[in-house]
């Protein structure tokens, strides 16, 4: 695995790994949800993303996501704001998915 600190991604791209890695821990994600955490989270590239999500295991992801937790959530206020701002992300008007409902209980697991 690449070495963690050559990962230079932003706030938005660990929340799209976030999104894409604990979803894909169920099923693989369709194409048109890839596009829905891609407009979410107004990421350039949500291929970078999802190349990454399946070159890990589930520890190294989950040791994805503690890195760049400590790099953004350094402070209960931060995490909780990443919590909303993923929860935000998910939700659309109308009723919720199977998908967006299953991936807001992932997220409240992962970070």
């Amino acid at each position: 695995m690449q070495h963690l600190n050559d990962l230079n991604w932003s706030y938005n791209e660990f929340l799209a790994f976030v999104l894409v890695f604990g979803a894909e821990m169920n099923v693989p994600l369709s194409k048109e949800e890839l596009q829905f955490i891609q407009e979410r989270t107004q990421i350039e590239d949500i291929g970078k993303i999802k190349a990454k999500v399946d070159s890990v295991s589930d520890t190294e992801g989950l040791d994805v996501i503690e890195h760049f937790r400590q790099k953004f959530l350094t402070a209960k206020e931060a995490e909780q704001k990443a919590k909303l701002d993923l929860e935000g992300l998910l939700k659309t008007p109308g009723k919720h998915s199977p998908f967006e409902k299953a991936a807001v209980h992932i997220i409240q697991k992962l970070i």
